[in-house]
């Protein structure tokens, strides 16, 4: 905070400001001619964004593909990616002939992303697996251009429906939801009433590892997860039940947070409830930097309960910290005198505070300082690490609904919000509206030295290149890099600054106009990470092994081998083989080895030879000794074991050969087995187009 507090104290006596404010740098609107309604925001490891939301819309406007119901009725998954100033870079839609509603997206550490929410599809579109029945969880991984590498439906036989994802310390990933389902389908314990919460564990491929229901006998739905330091996990969201089921405090009113606390099988370690007498739902759970939890919602409850305050109107805003037991520290509301509702998102600050973001139609009042443009607009609180107010902001257009407000802090220490809506031009708006609700991003700074990279994170003896983004119009530059090359620059946006150790850097920007001069230092804002040990290719008969890594791509003549991402590689032609290993933070590394597949494939004791080896689809089997008449078995199985041949034969003395054809066959890796009473060979055989 000392060092906030004096770059703010030098932007004053610099620049002759009297309080600091948040300044537009850019806005951007996405949409198509229908509906499209956005409820997920989150920067990208390249200084971008990802939006998404669902979509009604056909092609047209910035939705470069159609709604698979081509009746325009129902939705599907929209993501769009834009970079650092708003500029759109692609957009991609997802689902079925039915409904897909998104309501989480995470990037991966492969740089692609996990979408996750809820779908009532079957298997259409881009959906591979039937429902379960009504709504199950819907689950598509993509790379880091959109395109699809796996997609999984969780459920059961009734509804139920996503609610949030977190990546975990093992490479998988947390589901979380709310079931109506019971024993059927992925689900493996029975309700407890109408609505328990649901968790499934899944690992980096989708496949479930385990599921878990939580709740009382009434109504549980869960909105939020987090895990903890320990490799436990913190579950929320809010619940109707009494004492009951796995709910061991009576409710307070309509329905309170309720949070517990599993280990990392899934097994309750304890429970504790929230609220006021009236309805309080939570929807956002956050570590603290001591160690302990922030809980974000909003509340219709005046004092009562565990809420100290009385409401500002009808609803309030309503965060709570609690200890690592889940004891209750303090807790705040924020809010007008009239409606603050819909908190969609909870996130973390750069100096330990809090952002809230929701929906408000109050008036300037209470602790509203800005009175709304229209009759619903986002509305952004910023926190300190105590809860304590620091600045709060509407998000001005001219239309009479905004919904589902989400904000940020961006990387480079500026807000970025987000939301649903159907202005036009006016108030932070800029750009006309495409149909009846479109995606909506505006960035605000603070006024003074700003500056961003196309990626903070990098691999050791790579480059990025650094924009200035000041918002005090300055006519000169001083960047100083510490450990770059090289180590400082005059230009506005310098390019190809290159960091050949691994470490952690910081960054000086000092901008300088008629009043004077500003400076900025990100400290730890360039990491760079080793580049992985050059991998070792072993070679077992036509099988090759690398070294362990995290991920594989293996390539024939420097071109990527489609589907060859496992550690082990069955060479089909003669070429050099290259494994490119990279690690969990996309650092790369290569080897390459030469393979010649010969001709005649090993004879084995038994006195039997197969060629040509590798063959185009007719091999020719020939035994060496003299059997006299002997009765023989051959069979041809895949690398998966599947018959694709069979045959009994008679070998006599004057003919001891037998052709096999195999032209029906796919090219790959197959193994022959000839047996008779006097001996058995088996063989590995590559067929080769």
């Amino acid at each position: 905070m000392r060092k906030n507090l004096f770059w703010f104290l030098v932007f004053i006596s610099n620049f002759s400001f009297s309080h600091a404010q948040l300044v537009k740098t850019w806005d951007s609107r996405f949409g198509g001619s229908i509906e499209d309604n956005i409820f997920c925001l989150e920067q990208t490891r390249d200084g971008g964004y990802i939006l998404g939301g669902n979509s009604a819309s056909g092609v047209g406007g910035d939705k470069t593909q159609p709604n698979w119901d081509t009746c325009q009725q129902s939705f599907d998954y929209w993501i769009v990616k834009i970079d650092s100033l708003g500029n759109l870079q692609w957009d991609k839609r997802y689902g079925g002939m039915q409904n897909e509603f998104l309501n989480s997206v995470q990037q991966t550490p492969d740089r692609g992303y996990l979408l996750g929410g809820h779908s009532n599809s079957g298997m259409t579109g881009d959906k591979t697996q039937d429902t379960w029945g009504g709504y199950d969880f819907w689950i598509v991984k993509i790379d880091s251009l959109g395109n699809i590498q796996w997609d999984k439906r969780y459920g059961g036989t009734s509804d139920d429906y996503f609610g949030c994802l977190r990546q975990i310390a093992d490479g998988g990933y947390i589901l979380g939801g709310y079931s109506y389902s019971g024993i059927s389908g992925n689900r493996t314990e029975p309700c407890w009433g109408g609505e328990d919460y649901w968790i499934l564990k899944i690992d980096s491929l989708g496949n479930v590892q385990w599921d878990k229901r939580y709740g009382g006998i009434n109504d549980d739905h869960l909105t939020s997860i987090l895990q903890t330091t320990s490799g436990n996990f913190i579950i929320g969201g809010y619940s109707v039940s009494g004492i009951s089921g796995d709910k061991t405090e009576p409710s307070w009113g309509d329905s309170d947070y309720w949070i517990l606390k599993i280990d990392s099988l899934g097994v309750l370690l304890w429970d504790k409830r929230f609220g006021g007498i009236n309805e309080d739902r939570l929807y956002g759970i956050l570590a603290s930097v001591d160690g302990e939890y922030i809980l974000g919602g909003y509340t219709y409850s005046d004092i009562s309960g565990d809420k100290s305050q009385p409401s500002w109107g009808a609803i309030d805003y309503w965060i709570i910290k609690t200890d690592s037991l889940g004891n209750l520290v303090w807790d705040k509301r924020f809010g007008g005198t009239a409606n603050d509702w819909m908190l969609s998102n909870l996130s973390s600050t750069i100096t330990g505070g809090y952002l809230m973001a929701g929906t408000s139609s109050s008036p300037l009042s209470g602790d509203k300082t800005e009175a709304n443009l229209g009759y619903e607009q986002t509305w952004v609180v910023n926190l300190d690490s105590l809860g304590n107010k620091i600045w709060d902001k509407t998000i001005f257009t001219t239309g009479y609904h905004d919904r589902f407000g989400l904000a940020l802090q961006s990387s480079c220490k500026c807000f970025v919000m987000a939301n649903s809506t159907i202005a036009d031009t006016g108030g932070y708006k800029t750009q006309v509206g495409r149909g009846s609700n479109d995606y909506w991003i505006v960035k605000f700074c603070m006024p003074s030295t700003q500056f961003i990279s196309d990626d903070p994170l990098l691999c050791e003896k790579f480059c990025t290149n650094f924009y200035d983004q000041s918002t005090n119009n300055p006519t000169s530059w001083l960047w100083q890099f510490p450990g770059g090359t090289p180590s400082s620059s005059t230009d506005q946006n310098p390019t190809n600054i290159c960091y050949n150790e691994p470490g952690v850097y910081d960054v000086t920007l000092i901008t300088t106009n008629a009043n004077g001069s500003d400076t900025l230092t990100l400290h730890n804002y360039i990491t760079v990470y080793p580049t992985p040990a050059i991998p070792t290719i072993t070679q077992t008969g036509y099988t090759l092994t690398s070294s362990e890594a995290d991920f594989y791509q293996w390539q024939l003549n420097t071109v990527d081998i489609p589907g060859a991402t496992n550690q082990s590689y069955e060479v089909l032609q003669t070429g050099f083989y290259t494994v490119v290993i990279s690690d969990s933070n996309s650092c790369v590394n290569s080897t390459t080895l030469y393979v010649e597949i010969t001709g005649i494939d090993e004879v084995s004791d038994a006195g039997v030879s197969v060629y040509p080896n590798p063959s185009n689809g007719n091999f020719i089997i020939h035994w060496q000794n003299d059997f006299n008449s002997d009765e023989v078995a051959i069979e041809v199985v895949n690398a998966v074991g599947q018959k694709v041949f069979s045959s009994q034969e008679k070998i006599l003395s004057s003919s001891r050969q037998k052709e096999i054809d195999l032209n029906e066959a796919a090219s790959g890796v197959y193994f022959i087995e000839i047996k008779s009473d006097a001996f058995s060979s088996r063989k590995k055989i590559i067929l080769s187009r």
